[in-house]
């Protein structure tokens, strides 16, 4: 019982994680095509997020995102989309 309520669990949060990586791609674009930025898709905290590629450089500058040695080519490696 508790095994088969466990992987419903399981498969509504990879459902939900894809309803919200479809807004987010969707969100990707509409802000790309309006700033003329490159900007990526990212999972945070367990969600995928979206954020302009230069204001994640200065997040990174000034480590207050992310731990010291990330850079923005791994960010890139990790994103899920880019535009």
């Amino acid at each position: 019982m508790i095994l088969k309520i466990a992987k419903w669990y399981i498969d509504l949060r990879k459902v939900l994680f894809d309803i919200q990586l479809y807004f987010a791609i969707k969100a990707c674009k509409r802000r790309a095509k309006l700033f003329n930025k490159t900007h990526l898709v990212i999972p945070f905290n367990g969600r995928p997020r979206v954020f302009m590629k230069s204001h994640l450089k200065d997040l990174i500058k000034r480590r207050a995102l992310y731990k010291k040695g990330v850079t923005i080519a791994q960010l890139e490696k990790m994103s899920l989309y880019k535009s």
